[in-house]
């Protein structure tokens, strides 16, 4: 079958052989077998018009179900980050960045939730965290991240996409860690996303609260000189003290991929015919 993911591999056939890789554009076709097409910098500089071309095939053709983009901060002095997700016909848009799926989901409406936000919404609810009138502090005001997280966490519950009526407080890079302080001593849920290590400590956090991090920064051992992940929250000390953690890694990063595949699932099946669609759940 010759589908458009096809098409484009053949149009970068040529680019196989580099070894650098600053962007990866990658088609999953109905038949469930990935294509992925690594574009090299020094290439996408001078072809990027070509780039957005391949999308657009990958847009009108009925065979891939979704397309997701990993833009990397090395690509950002030559790739226009929103103008390449904004090129994403927002039914493909898995990972929620388009700016249609970012709008419907601030007016609450149904959209491509993007898929780390909506792991973090998932944990909470599954958990049975309560947060209705709860205070919540999201350190981090990342567009893909902490925004949509406290989108997700203080809107209204009984509109079409349903929030969680909580009063939400957001931290950033200039807020004083005193200040923060101030805010997450009183916080009844906490979601730290904010890339910092050890930036949420045991002294920050009331006794029974529950917190989320979404950090991930990889940091060299002392002991072994060996490098290993670790999230923006102090663990080891700030468990004695929260009803509820998660860990760096194994939290919400396996979250995240399983929100993807939910997404991926969800633009699968606006794709189907009645017939096909009623076999699936049959």
């Amino acid at each position: 079958m010759h589908t458009a993911a096809a098409t484009s591999a053949v149009s970068l056939e040529k680019f196989k052989h580099f070894k650098q890789t600053e962007l990866s554009c990658v088609a999953e076709e109905c038949n469930g077998l990935p294509h992925s097409h690594k574009i090299l910098k020094k290439w996408a500089r001078g072809e990027k018009l070509l780039l957005l071309s391949q999308n657009e095939l990958l847009n009108y053709n009925p065979f891939p179900s979704q397309i997701l983009f990993k833009i990397w901060s090395l690509c950002s002095e030559h790739i226009d980050e929103r103008k390449i997700c904004n090129a994403v016909t927002p039914d493909k848009d898995v990972d929620g960045f388009h700016v249609i799926n970012v709008g419907r989901m601030c007016l609450d409406q149904y959209s491509m939730l993007p898929a780390t936000p909506w792991g973090v919404w998932e944990i909470i609810k599954r958990t049975g965290i309560p947060t209705l009138g709860k205070n919540v502090v999201v350190a981090g005001r990342s567009k893909n991240v902490g925004m949509p997280i406290a989108m997700l966490l203080h809107t209204d519950g009984r509109h079409e996409r349903p929030g969680g009526d909580a009063t939400v407080t957001i931290s950033h890079r200039y807020t004083p860690k005193e200040q923060l302080k101030q805010h997450t001593i009183r916080a009844d849920i906490v979601v730290a996303a904010a890339g910092i290590p050890n930036l949420i400590t045991a002294d920050m956090i009331k006794e029974g609260a529950a917190v989320i991090d979404v950090g991930i920064t990889r940091v060299q051992d002392p002991i072994t000189a060996k490098s290993r992940l670790v999230g923006d929250v102090d663990f080891e000390g700030v468990k004695k003290k929260a009803s509820y953690i998660t860990p760096v890694p194994g939290g919400v990063g396996p979250m995240t991929v399983a929100m993807l595949m939910k997404n991926t699932i969800i633009a699968a099946k606006k794709l189907l015919k009645p017939k096909a669609l009623e076999a699936l759940t049959a």
